[in-house]
């Protein structure tokens, strides 16, 4: 880890200047809203420039808000965090910023404190006046403004919303917002039904009418729906489009809206106490859309009723929009379209240098000179292709350079001659060529790979061997060996060939040591780096069994050259180390 590799006092500093930071949520992790929320404030904390420190309290306040409850949450934060000083607190939901409000003095005095996703202004308690509020303002006109215009000849709308608290606030606000439409068409808010009334209501809807969706989150007969359940029932039942209010509403098979983002206001908090940290002034409320709202649509949903793209407003958001074949496989054909580049520049420049050896005419030591300069270039574009298909599966273009230094030094201490040392840095960063033939969404899956992934992962080796298939000169040879045989194991267990010990060709038997020496210290895009003595750790108890016993032991004796050639050849600045 970064901290670890400091120094012991340099690693306390910088510690200390990321700011510790309580997040309290009002609801559980089930429900997808917190969920959202959560993301949002941790997609600025987790920032590689910020790397707060932080903690996280679910108080469950849906399924539990009983005075006892709340009492025995009090108790429980005041034993946790009486010793504990955060530098900021960030509240979701009602229910948190009136516990946090009332016993502000005895759980954090003093402590900057942001809250979002609140309801009202108006519910916001007296004593929470210090604080930054961020006003859960749901864009109803905008929604409706938006739902008229796509579809023309509506007649009326019908607005679903329960009979819970947070509804009747909700409800309250709607008719604010939208009483000026009730000159270009009829809104009703349909009076408590159960849910299955309410469904067969929606069915016989007809052409000119429209569904607004609010929250439902319990019927007239107490049942209790999730978040995403009603709307999804909703959207299949009626014939007609159905409109939300919230992003977590929209994978539902409902239309859309100018939605309240989650993640947004999770955002929005997150950025709000980070600018009071840093001295500046941010609104003590926010209550605008810019940030936690955004017109955002179903495209299939579009596409069933007839709904033009261009009645859109222009900067919507489109969900689970086909793909074009350019979109699907962008990667791959700009990926292939350098490669064609480059090969077209060394035919371009094999084509130069015949011209001008034939209208050249000098001392052979000239000649001599302008082939050696046309090998090197060659030797120096073949790097570069290698360094392209690297940055592909998000690794950096010095990760080749490194292999082939540390494969030239390790031959070099195995005693290969110097021709033999020559192609193998050479050949080296063609090792993975291959992967140009893997899909994206595997190559750069920073999850753990399936089995039937990690299959299509091992058929790199045969797709670089026949990528280099197109010479048998001394050193497309090597390379195409280096690609084919470099996931070989000693112990006879690699693939793609399961070649054991001496049978696997000593140009790979090197790559593979330098290759697995370089990915474990610096990391790759589906893991960190592994630390120091880890990496080594590791590449001593495969002495033996993924690697050749006698490399293993010349690594080991030049580790120190080795690993001033990571130094010299590494980025200025690592991936972020997450704290541990």
């Amino acid at each position: 880890m970064l901290l670890a590799l400091l120094p012991a006092s340099v690693a306390a500093d910088a510690t200390s200047l990321r700011p510790r930071v309580l997040v309290l949520h009002s609801y559980a992790p089930d429900f997808s809203w917190t969920r959202d929320l959560h993301t949002g404030i941790l997609s600025v904390l987790q920032a590689p420039e910020i790397q707060a420190r932080y903690r996280v309290e679910y108080m469950d306040a849906k399924h539990h808000d009983s005075p006892a409850y709340i009492e025995r949450l009090l108790a429980l934060y005041r034993e946790k965090y009486s010793g504990t000083q955060f530098d900021g607190v960030i509240l979701t939901d009602d229910h948190a910023l009136d516990l946090v409000a009332r016993h502000r003095q005895d759980l954090f005095p003093h402590v900057p404190i942001v809250a979002c996703g609140i309801n009202d202004p108006r519910s916001v308690p007296v004593n929470a006046s210090d604080m930054h509020i961020i006003i859960e303002r749901v864009a109803h006109r905008e929604t409706l403004d938006a739902a008229l215009q796509q579809n023309p000849g509506t007649r009326k709308i019908f607005v679903a919303v329960d009979h819970t608290l947070t509804g009747q606030v909700i409800r309250q606000a709607f008719a604010e917002q939208v009483r000026p439409l009730r000159d270009r068409v009829a809104v009703e808010i349909l009076p408590p039904m159960t849910g299955r009334d309410l469904l067969a209501f929606a069915e016989k809807r007809t052409p000119g009418e429209l569904f607004y969706l609010l929250v439902y989150f319990q019927d007239a007969a107490g049942r209790v729906f999730t978040a995403e359940e009603m709307p999804r029932a909703l959207a299949a039942s009626s014939p007609v489009p159905v409109y939300v209010a919230w992003d977590f509403q929209l994978r539902s098979g409902a239309v859309g809206g100018c939605v309240t983002s989650a993640f947004g206001h999770g955002h929005k908090a997150a950025q709000t106490l980070l600018e009071r940290l840093a001295g500046g002034h941010p609104p003590a409320l926010y209550d605008q859309l810019t940030e936690v709202n955004r017109h955002t649509y179903n495209y299939p949903a579009l596409q069933r009723f007839a709904i033009p793209l261009s009645r859109l407003p222009a900067d919507a958001a489109l969900l689970d929009r086909p793909q074009s074949y350019f979109e699907l496989h962008r990667s791959a054909i700009l990926m292939a379209l350098a490669i064609i580049a480059v090969l077209g520049l060394i035919i371009v420049l094999l084509i130069q240098n015949v011209f001008r050896q034939r209208t050249i005419n000098r001392g052979n030591a000239e000649i001599l000179t302008l082939n050696r300069e046309m090998i090197e270039t060659q030797l120096e574009l073949l790097s570069t292709l290698g360094e392209v298909i690297e940055s592909r599966s998000g690794d950096t273009a010095n990760h080749v350079r490194r292999v082939a230094a540390y494969a030239a030094l390790l031959g070099r201490a195995y005693g290969l001659s110097e021709e033999e040392i020559a192609l193998l840095e050479a050949a080296a960063p063609m090792h993975d060529i291959g992967k140009i033939g893997i899909p994206d969404a595997i190559l750069n899956k920073p999850a753990r790979l399936t089995t039937e992934e990690f299959e299509q992962i091992k058929h790199h080796t045969v797709i670089g061997q026949r990528i280099l298939n197109t010479s048998d000169r001394k050193l497309m040879a090597s390379a195409r060996t280096i690609a084919l045989q470099h996931h070989e194991r000693w112990d006879g267990t690699g693939y793609p060939a399961g070649l054991r010990g001496e049978e696997i060709n000593l140009l790979a038997r090197i790559c593979a040591v330098a290759d697995v020496f370089d990915a474990l210290s610096l990391g790759r895009v589906y893991k960190q780096p592994w630390p120091r003595e880890k990496v080594l750790q590791f590449i001593q108890r495969e002495r033996g069994g993924m690697f050749d016993p006698q490399i293993v032991d010349l690594f080991f004796e030049h580790l120190e050259e080795l690993e001033a050639i990571k130094r010299r050849l590494s980025e200025p600045t690592q991936p972020p180390v997450s704290e541990t």
